[in-house]
């Protein structure tokens, strides 16, 4: 390549160049030449759809029991959280190995994902904006301090991804004077950032291996991409999936703003409403239509997963009141707060992929880093940090978030993120007083049913007499069926008429005990 310095990588990173390699970057070279189309291409444009189907390769399986957690690196795991003024940084100076201190308690809470902003160097502000994208922050540590945290989670059971805005950098990057033709002009700019020249095979090159770089060679295990829906193309980020292929690394890509084929969208939705109508919701973006600049493609059963992120590092403030945690404890821009409804029936139980911000696992005080509070109604979730203290007075939600995710744990072939591998319908129901959330029940037919009843009234328990639909879940020559409440561990044997008029309290939501029951219906066990 003319003028191509491999100086830009630092003494740590080595990127050998083999043929394959070679044979991408000449291909792409290639394709400049011949297709007139191409010299036009550009991050600032919006993606084709067709650039969403058929990557080059599926997301690893582990994506059908994941559950996601979002969590800024600088600010997760603070050593001074329970004291500002001792920060050397303001928005925060923790550091890739204070993330391992809570690898258990996040892996107690069922958290088998975590998505890191950002594991390459990035401005301390944003926690997103690349300084360079081949080399991590060294404020937050070492290259081999990251390997050593991803290393330790997977010992554990956890995947590792990482957001990326692989589309440019900061304006404060060195890179723009060190490569001034791998950019745009300063005015063709994605919330400030100058943008890439995907015109200049040196800049697709960069971007193909340092992705692939940071999963085969130090072990991250997929990324989210950050403005997918407008800066996703599928020649380069299949390029990355190939050469992590070629390592035997498959890895996920979860593309903020739009489905991808076979893999998921990425995280990044401000709001989310919860479901009522399980059946009906779990659909509700499967149109191929664009809303509100985010597309959506329908989903089947070779591209069966959605995701809901119940709140994400784009959740903000509603209330410029809630600065103050003293006189707001439980207000911000955390979504769950407690609820076992949303938790268990909205998310785990649910047939998605459920991702979520770090305090929602404990009902966490939102508090944000001293760096922003001049602007209090920006605060988002990605610019907050963590009260540890918190933990101790919130024992019990976190005692029923572990109970919820042991339920999953132990029903994996029934809770899990496929839509398709188990059928889902609403449960006919009656309840006092009344509920406009809807039971739901998810079954392989004639083997093993779970139905989810929730209460999000906070006020009162909920009597609920269900008509569970014995036919339709495949049981309908049973008498006799095996029925285990799943919260109490309490099991008998029921006739299937008893089925048919089943009752069942519900205690009101954000209580202990409270929010979500789940009752198993299996054939009986013969003596």
């Amino acid at each position: 390549m003319n003028n191509f310095k491999l100086n830009f990588l630092s003494a740590t990173i080595l990127i050998i160049l083999t043929a394959a390699n070679l044979d991408i970057v000449s291909a792409y070279s290639q394709s400049l030449s011949n297709d007139k189309d191409m010299l036009k291409d550009s991050f600032m444009n919006l993606s084709e759809p067709c650039e969403f189907m058929d990557p080059a390769h599926p997301a690893p399986e582990w994506l059908r029991g994941a559950i996601i957690l979002e969590v800024p690196i600088r600010t997760f795991n603070h050593r001074h959280y329970d004291n500002t003024d001792l920060w050397k940084n303001p928005f925060g100076d923790a550091s890739y190995l204070s993330i391992i201190e809570k690898l258990g308690f996040i892996k107690k809470l069922g958290i088998n994902v975590i998505c890191l902003y950002s594991v390459y160097h990035h401005t301390p502000e944003t926690n997103l904006y690349a300084i360079y994208h081949h080399k991590p922050s060294p404020d937050l540590g070492t290259q081999e301090d990251v390997k050593t945290l991803i290393d330790k989670a997977h010992q554990m059971g956890i995947y590792v991804i990482s957001n990326t805005n692989h589309y440019g950098v900061d304006q404060t990057s060195p890179m723009i004077d060190e490569y001034p033709d791998w950019f745009l002009s300063r005015e063709e700019n994605i919330y400030g950032q100058r943008v890439f020249d995907i015109n200049n095979p040196e800049v697709v090159k960069y971007i193909i291996e340092t992705h692939a770089w940071w999963c085969t060679e130090i072990g991250l295990d997929g990324w989210r991409i950050d403005v997918g829906h407008k800066t996703y193309r599928k020649y380069i980020w299949d390029a990355v999936l190939e050469k992590c292929f070629s390592k035997n690394k498959p890895i996920l890509l979860a593309t903020e703003g739009t489905q991808l084929d076979t893999h998921i969208r990425g995280a990044g939705r401000s709001i989310f409403p919860p479901w009522l109508d399980m059946e009906n919701a779990q659909f509700a973006f499967n149109s191929p239509l664009i809303k509100d600049g985010f597309t959506f493609i329908e989903t089947t059963a070779d591209n069966p997963y959605l995701i809901k992120d119940i709140s994400t590092h784009n959740s903000r403030v509603p209330y410029v009141e809630n600065y103050n945690p003293e006189t707001f404890p439980r207000e911000g821009a955390y979504k769950i707060k407690g609820s076992r409804f949303l938790f268990g029936h909205n998310l785990l139980f649910a047939p998605i992929v459920p991702w979520m911000m770090v305090g929602e696992l404990f009902n966490a005080t939102h508090l944000p880093v001293p760096g922003i509070v001049g602007n209090r109604r920006q605060w988002k979730l990605l610019k907050s940090y963590l009260n540890w203290d918190n933990v101790e007075k919130q024992q019990d939600v976190i005692n029923d978030f572990i109970r919820i995710v042991n339920i999953r744990k132990n029903n994996s072939d029934i809770f899990h993120n496929n839509l398709y591998e188990t059928h889902l319908i609403n449960v006919p129901f009656s309840s006092e007083p009344y509920s406009e959330v809807k039971p739901y029940v998810r079954f392989l037919p004639g083997k093993k049913a779970i139905v989810v009843i929730g209460n999000n009234d906070t006020e009162h328990d909920v009597v609920f007499n269900l008509e569970v639909p014995i036919e339709k879940l495949g049981f309908g020559n049973e008498e006799k069926l095996m029925v285990t409440d799943l919260w109490n561990d309490n099991e008998g044997i029921m006739s299937t008429k008893e089925l048919l008029n089943y009752s069942i309290v519900v205690p009101k939501d954000k209580s202990p005990g409270g929010g979500v029951r789940a009752i198993l219906v299996s054939k009986k066990m013969e003596q």
